[in-house]
């Protein structure tokens, strides 16, 4: 093994101590270098040496007894510092230099580090497997179970159905359609496998009850018949007025059109003519104020010959109006089986039983009024939990909860969302018969003519073409990109049904979905930092004066999943960020210095007189002597290059003993004394390297370094603007702290979010707010979400009361 030599001051005080002390019996040339070191040199010597000539001077004691002949054994000492000066690597601009292993190419390796990851990592890679394990369950309830068909994916969860229980909510279609929900155990199911259900398009769902118990009042009747059934063009009804009866009848007024509007009144009973259709038999016809029963029985006139009915919903057969029970609402379609109708004064109630689901029980997360839904995945307007676990509850636990599929959105935006850490969802709304929406709804229709239905439709498919026309224009803000972030992907963000809505094309039908739920065109997420504590992870991180980035998944394609900050990359566009000390410190001792065996220990650092001083303990070679040498270093930290900071101690003082000069003089760099290699940061000769894309946690931190400056405040860190990229654009009244999420898609919780645009601020704080990267899921499970009806998402990390 080749010896350190000894050069310029240092070996000529060697020589002169020998010619002092006269010639020796053959000495090895590497003894009398020893000797002459362990002379006196003064109480200025500092135990960081001491140490290592100890070992020498032991070895040089021994050796004045040996022969010239006889070859001097390398100490521990001369290996690590050979090892030390043989292994120093050269950071450049262009590559990620070797800071993580050492070159061995001289035989002999460096003090190796532990490869352990560090414990930070390892509670977040646990943190990560628990996400997942929850991710991967399979949806199971009451006996009602969803199986996974596909892989599961950072787009798909694999699963297509979704269990569904509801109890005590008044379910609307849209309006006065719909049905009052006592109980219910249903599976949702995607029209087309593979696509999520999307809560804003109802063609795309299918609902197939299981068991339960709805009933349909006077209210609820009237507008099936009057405005859904027979309001279209050309129909023989209209006016018509549906009114349950004590004793298991309805009563129907209306008017029939022969050759001129004729009032006519039916009364009669709704009994099942077999699992598909439901039958109203009239028993009693009266014709513009007359019984016309007997009149009908002697000439054998049934409705039929009267009235021409023959729709996709309800048919005239005999005296009988037959209707389809899948479709006698507009869509999402429905799937029961009614097993018995009890008619009252209060309406009709149907029990409802497919014999899959002997009895209800209830999920332990099932609201008390409400709608609960696990499994699959269900798309509300940009963002679609996915496996989802969501419970949908009133905002007023004392007033009747009227949910309006519709017009959900309306109700989505006056309430709000809170999420637990694992990942479930409760959607708190006000009942839709309480918004303003929901008045000026009704004021317009009193004051416009009913919209009719569709000739060739033969039922009121208006509701579904307004619908999906309104669905159209929404999607054109879910959808919309700025022209600086569009690429030539953007051409088929244009949905299916914006497509037809401007072109006159109908959208009675299925189909106008958007032909991809789960993706969205566009560059990778812009973020835009302001004035925030930013921590990765604990108590590391920034504060952020104004920062531009952009998170890029390290594979094309790919959605930003905030839970694994392996899984990509920030790169850093352009701003000012300061490293506070004590977040540095933390960097050191919570991360860098979380291995064994280690040569530094509990680091701090503040500044002082523009310089950098930085206190600890050391120990040489990383473990001698036993105890921590009390350390302190003091230089400049600088820029090297766009990648790289340097730090330069020109002051090293051990247990209060300066010692730069002494180890400059006899040429020993500090890397030799105290080795230390990490991920991201290598002691090399006298300097510190950092390297400041792995040096912290991940996700890897890309930016072009400008300056460096050492503050009171903290490590002030200036980038460079790449105007390469475009940044993101805040709304114009975010206020003065916040962070802000634009463009492309990200995994937050189990949701995906496309296109996202989410703001994220802390109401409570009127300074600086924090965010934890790592952490956010707790923070944001103390706090509110709350979803605009242009889909983006307010998150308020304050907690909530």
């Amino acid at each position: 093994m080749k010896q350190r030599r000894v050069t310029g001051e240092a070996a000529a005080n060697g020589r002169r101590v020998m010619e002092l002390n006269g010639p020796r019996s053959q000495p090895s040339r590497r003894a009398g270098l020893a000797r002459a070191w362990c002379a006196p040199i003064g109480v200025g010597v500092a135990l960081l040496t001491a140490a290592l000539l100890m070992s020498a001077c032991a070895d040089a004691s021994s050796s004045t007894t040996e022969t010239s002949s006889t070859p001097a054994k390398p100490t521990s000492a001369s290996m690590s510092a050979a090892s030390a000066t043989g292994n120093a690597v050269t950071a450049t601009p262009s590559q990620d230099p070797a800071l993580t292993t050492a070159d061995t190419s001289h035989g002999t390796a460096a003090q190796p580090a532990s490869s352990a990851r560090p414990s930070l990592e390892l509670a977040k890679a646990k943190q990560l497997a628990a996400e997942q394990s929850i991710a991967e369950r399979l949806p199971s309830a009451s006996g009602m179970t969803e199986k996974r068909t596909r892989p599961l994916t950072l787009r798909d969860s694999g699963i297509d159905g979704s269990l569904m229980f509801a109890r005590e909510v008044d379910f609307r279609v849209t309006g006065d359609i719909g049905f009052m929900i006592h109980d219910m155990a249903a599976t949702l199911s995607p029209a087309h496998p593979g696509q999520p259900i999307v809560f804003d398009d109802p063609t795309s769902v299918t609902i197939n009850v299981h068991r339960g118990d709805v009933t349909l009042d006077s209210a609820k009747l009237t507008a099936i018949f009057d405005r859904y059934l027979f309001q279209y063009q050309g129909s023989p009804l209209r006016n018509m007025r549906v009114v349950p009866q004590d004793g298991g009848s309805l009563r129907i007024t209306g008017e029939m059109h022969r050759e001129t509007w004729v009032p006519i009144v039916l009364s009669g009973a709704l009994s099942m003519r077999n699992a598909n259709e439901l039958v109203f038999h009239a028993d009693h016809v009266e014709v513009a104020g007359v019984g016309a029963d007997k009149l009908m029985q002697a000439a054998h006139v049934k409705m039929a010959d009267l009235l021409k009915v023959d729709t996709p919903i309800a048919r005239l057969d005999g005296d009988d109006v037959v209707m389809q029970v899948a479709k006698l609402t507009p869509p999402p379609a429905l799937r029961m089986t009614i097993t018995h109708i009890d008619t009252s004064a209060a309406g009709v109630r149907f029990t409802l039983d497919d014999h899959t689901v002997p009895k209800i029980d209830w999920p332990a997360t099932m609201p008390t009024r409400g709608m609960l839904v696990q499994g699959g995945d269900v798309k509300f307007m940009r963002s679609m939990p996915m496996n989802i676990d969501m419970a949908i509850t009133p905002l007023d636990a004392n007033a009747p909860f009227v949910l309006d599929l519709y017009h959900y959105r309306d109700q989505m935006a006056a309430g709000y969302l809170t999420f637990d850490e694992a990942g479930a969802l409760d959607v708190h709304l006000p009942s839709y018969s309480t918004l303003a929406s929901a008045s000026a709804s009704t004021a317009a229709a009193n004051d416009t003519p009913l919209q009719t239905g569709s000739a060739g439709a033969r039922f009121n498919d208006s509701f579904i073409r307004a619908q999906q026309a309104s669905l159209a224009q929404a999607r054109l803000v879910w959808q919309h990109l700025p022209q600086t972030l569009r690429t030539a992907s953007v051409a088929r963000a244009i949905p299916v049904g914006t497509r037809a809505a401007f072109s006159g094309q109908s959208l009675a039908t299925p189909g106008s979905a958007f032909t991809d739920e789960r993706h969205s065109p566009g560059v990778a997420p812009l973020i835009h930092v302001e004035n925030v504590d930013f921590y990765v992870a604990g108590r590391i991180g920034f504060h952020v004066r104004s920062l531009d980035a952009q998170m890029v998944p390290k594979h094309p394609g790919q959605p930003v999943d905030l839970d694994d900050p392996d899984q990509y990359d920030i790169h850093i566009i352009g701003g000012e960020v300061v490293e506070p000390w004590p977040a540095m410190a933390a960097l050191f001792n919570d991360y860098l210095l979380d291995y064994e065996p280690r040569s530094l220990n509990d680091l701090q650092l503040r500044p002082v007189d523009g310089k950098l001083e930085v206190t600890g303990g050391i120990k040489l070679w990383n473990h001698f002597p036993g105890v921590w040498l009390p350390t302190t270093m003091s230089g400049t930290i600088v820029a090297k290059d766009e990648r790289h900071l340097v730090y330069e101690p020109t002051s090293v003082k051990v247990l209060g003993v300066p010692q730069a000069g002494l180890l400059r003089a006899l040429d020993i760099p500090l890397a030799s004394l105290t080795p230390f290699t990490r991920k991201g940061v290598a002691l090399k000769g006298n300097e510190l390297v950092f390297d400041q894309y792995t040096v912290f946690p991940p996700p890897v931190l890309q930016g072009r370094l400008a300056s460096a400056t050492v503050s009171n405040e903290g490590l002030v860190l200036k980038f460079k603007r790449d105007g390469a990229i475009a940044a993101a654009r805040p709304p114009a009244n975010a206020g003065k702290s916040f962070v802000w999420i634009e463009s492309g898609d990200v995994k937050m919780f189990n949701s995906l979010v496309t296109n996202t645009r989410t703001f994220i601020k802390d109401s409570s704080n009127p300074g600086v707010m924090k965010f934890d990267l790592y952490g956010y899921r707790r923070d944001v499970s103390k706090g509110t979400v709350r979803m605009g009806t242009d889909g983006g998402l307010n998150v308020d990390l304050a907690t909530r009361k």
